[in-house]
């Protein structure tokens, strides 16, 4: 039998007043509970904020894009590249090699000038056919419907954002003239507005419309092959850069062996939105700061409460030093004790805050302002993994953290007990 653990089983957490607990371990606790109720209200938070950001991005851009490559004959980029069978089969191979299942679609990406008579917007409309993945902006859709494009009737018809729509005074079946720059030429199309979306991702929203992949085409004089890039999407977070890596290479190699006659460019959402992944991984930092912080506050609030639990029990300490008991054994005492205090201050604790995240994922009652944190309300992402990690995390922190103070019980005498008041 575990000596220690049974005597701090039998041991109350009472102060010196009988029936009343002592102010030291109600702070304790209480200290103890603020500090995982911060901490696990941090890493939701942090957790939701950076799904829901990534979301909105790869929303906009592709996770992996290939593109024209520089020309160096000529000394110009190429504007333009066509999906051809090889390349198509290169793609699928090295997806297949990887194991990851994506969608490959071909895209169009045109500059051009939406104009009222009283305003203008300049927009890049983006061409959209059967095979692309537009289910972002579908589920951010405010007003009207996505339009089907593999239909001849909708080959006039865009989507474009709310700030657009405000700005130039439209609304959904409104018709307005946007004018296209291709090679040196100014071209006239009147579209009419099938949808409104909103993803309250201002610097995109300002800038990209959807719209017929065939009329852009038609549009930039290229065939029903030819686009812009090709873009991978759908993959899995983590295989991103080896896909993209492994799709590089091998059109290197295949360009090499002469199995392919132009040379690609493979580019992935973490550079075309670099600036918010950077963004994204300051949060990280921020949560390792507040971490430490909330463990400094409660280690703190321990050990001081470990200490006035000795000093209120020195004459059990004698007593048991008395009938042989070892300073170890009487140290790991006062340690089980105080964990108790820990276990108390985590249920507390995690009580509190799953129960408030919870509340906030499924009910959004928390807003935010959409313009500075491109977001609503406050996310929220549960990973039960990371939450039993930082409990864990912390009761072993705790353990350790008691083993040095404890060492206090050494220096208490027997002899000394009997006149301690």
């Amino acid at each position: 039998m575990n000596i220690s653990l049974f005597l701090a089983r039998r041991l109350q957490l009472k102060g010196t007043k009988r029936d009343t607990s002592s102010s030291s371990t109600v702070i304790a606790v209480v200290g103890i509970a603020i500090a995982i109720i911060v901490m696990v209200l941090t890493i939701t938070v942090v957790l939701g904020f950076k799904h829901q950001i990534r979301e909105k991005i790869m929303g906009f851009d592709a996770q992996v894009t290939i593109n024209p490559q520089f020309n160096y004959h000529t000394g110009e980029a190429e504007h333009t590249l066509s999906i051809t069978p090889e390349l198509e089969s290169l793609i699928d191979s090295i997806l297949n090699d990887q194991g990851c299942s994506a969608s490959v679609a071909l895209s169009i990406k045109q500059p051009g000038i939406m104009k009222t008579d009283n305003n203008f917007a300049g927009l890049m409309f983006k061409g959209v056919n059967d095979k692309s993945d537009v289910s972002f902006i579908k589920k951010n859709l405010i007003a009207g419907e996505f339009p089907t494009y593999d239909s001849d009737s909708c080959k006039n018809k865009i989507v474009i954002s709310s700030i657009t729509a405000n700005s130039l005074c439209i609304n959904l079946g409104d018709k307005i003239n946007t004018y296209f720059f291709c090679n040196d030429q100014i071209r006239t199309r009147k579209f009419e507005i099938a949808g409104i979306y909103n993803s309250n991702f201002g610097e995109y929203d300002k800038l990209v419309a959807f719209a017929s992949m065939p009329t852009l085409q038609r549009i930039a004089m290229v065939d029903s092959v030819s686009g812009t890039s090709i873009e991978i999407s759908q993959l899995d977070f983590e295989d991103i850069d080896p896909c993209a890596n492994a799709i590089q290479s091998a059109i290197n190699q295949s360009v090499y062996t002469q199995q392919l006659s132009h040379l690609y460019r493979v580019n992935t959402v973490f550079n075309s939105g670099a600036i918010y992944f950077n963004w994204l991984d300051l949060l990280d930092t921020n949560v390792v700061v507040i971490l430490i912080l909330m463990g400094c506050v409660a280690g703190i609030t321990l050990v001081s409460c470990l200490f006035i639990i000795i000093l209120e029990r020195v004459k059990t300490i004698g007593l048991l030093k008395a009938i042989g008991a070892t300073n170890r054994q009487i140290r790991l005492v006062f340690v089980y004790m105080a964990l108790r205090l820990v276990l108390r201050g985590l249920l507390i604790g995690n009580a509190i805050s799953l129960t408030a995240v919870i509340l906030q994922d499924k009910f959004r009652i928390i807003p935010l302002d959409p313009e500075a944190y491109y977001l609503s309300f406050v996310p929220i992402e549960i990973n039960w993994l990371h939450i039993l990690l930082l409990n864990i995390g912390v009761i072993l922190v705790s353990f350790l953290l008691l083993l040095g103070p404890s060492h206090l019980v050494s220096k208490i005498s027997p002899s000394q007990t009997m006149r301690y008041e």
